[in-house]
């Protein structure tokens, strides 16, 4: 029987296996600094009812409103670098994460640039939106439990800052375009009126349509009774005429006389006939020109008090919308004060280490093998 070789030392699994899994093992017991999470729940509601989601009833699955959009407006403003800026008078981002008392591995280089900051600050965060309840849950990672705590609550703080300014623009929009309307047709109504006093002012009557047809009566009445005057006049001339006809020759001055009386009493009766029709057309027009222009200042200006009270009421329409649409932040679960690290995970981490240990050993076991088959080796 040939005597068996002895088995070669495992440097290969201690290279690939062991020391990793040790320094591991050192790095997160001895080294690794510790990391205290902080969260906190806000809900963002609305003055309104939520729409019924038919798509959701049907399918089973929660639809996307208001609230939604907003809590992902939420969610990518705490994420960006507007939100390290606006926090920055309170809490210096770059300055705690940059600590030198942090181990080298967690921390942040201190000539970290802006996109290496963001990069690792995203790292330290986590947003979740339930879509079913409504719920946000915030969480954030910090090196002392102070700062995590004051980080939720910097990061709730400006979420509602930001939700209201959201409500005060969409208010400010809205209500600019109904507010003008109703100022110009406001300032259409009051020229209507000023246009409609002066003419009053300037024809010195209060109501055209009714003064003008008294003193067109009156005139009228005046005109008929001179007329009639002249007729009775006439008549009497007339009759003296044809009593002086019938005794007296018609060349004698008597009933020359009265012949010349009554052409007289008659061409005045034509005079004023034709000056009577000729006034009242001319008045008849002036009056109908003057009602024309006082029905059309009337008739715009009763147009301009609908469309006010119409525009009025779009205002206060859009007021009411706009009350309903509403949105505020409300917290559920307050930032809470961490208690114990529980970052890093340091079993999770240890075992991990370990398991890609082992594929990469049994990758390198392998490979070797196939290398000596190849070249021969016993």
């Amino acid at each position: 029987m040939s005597k068996s070789r002895s088995r070669p030392f495992p440097w290969l699994f201690l290279l690939l296996v062991i020391l990793p899994t040790v320094l591991a093992t050192v790095y997160y017991y001895r080294y690794a600094s510790d990391q205290y999470v902080s969260e906190a729940h806000f809900i963002i509601q609305g003055s309104s009812a939520p729409k019924m989601d038919f798509l959701g009833a049907l399918t089973g699955l929660p639809g996307a409103g208001g609230a939604t959009s907003d809590a992902m407006i939420i969610r990518d403003y705490i994420l960006s670098a507007d939100f390290i800026k606006d926090i920055e008078p309170e809490l210096d981002v770059r300055a705690h994460y940059s600590n030198l008392a942090i181990d080298p591995y967690a921390r942040l280089p201190a000539e970290a640039s802006q996109e290496d900051l963001l990069e690792y600050w995203q790292t330290m965060i986590d947003i979740e939106h339930d879509l079913t309840s409504g719920i946000s849950t915030v969480t954030m990672t910090a090196f002392d439990p102070e700062t995590g705590k004051k980080l939720v609550a910097l990061a709730l703080k400006q979420s509602e800052m930001l939700v209201n300014k959201l409500s005060a623009s969409l208010r400010t929009d809205a209500l600019q375009i109904a507010e003008k309307e109703v100022l110009s047709a406001e300032t259409e109504v009051n020229s209507l009126r000023e246009q409609l006093t002066a003419f009053r002012q300037q024809q010195d009557v209060l109501d055209p349509a009714s003064q003008a047809n008294a003193r067109i009566e009156r005139e009228e009445t005046a005109r008929l009774t001179r007329l009639s005057e002249l007729q009775t006049q006439l008549s009497q001339a007339e009759a003296e005429l044809a009593q002086v006809s019938a005794f007296m020759q018609p060349e004698t001055m008597r009933v020359k006389t009265a012949q010349s009386k009554v052409n007289s009493l008659r061409q005045q009766m034509n005079k004023e006939q034709a000056k009577s029709v000729a006034q009242s057309r001319g008045k008849s027009t002036e009056v109908a020109g003057q009602l024309a222009q006082y029905t059309e200042l009337q008739s715009r200006l009763g147009f301009a008090e609908q469309l006010y009270k119409s525009k009025q009421a779009a205002l206060e329409q859009a007021r009411l919308e706009i009350d309903r649409k509403q949105r505020y932040l409300t917290v559920t679960v307050q930032p809470n004060l961490p208690d114990e690290a529980i970052k890093p995970e340091k079993i999770s981490g240890i075992l991990t280490v370990l398991l890609l240990s082992f594929l990469f050993w049994g990758i390198g076991s392998l490979s070797v093998a196939a290398i000596r088959d190849h070249v021969g080796w016993v």
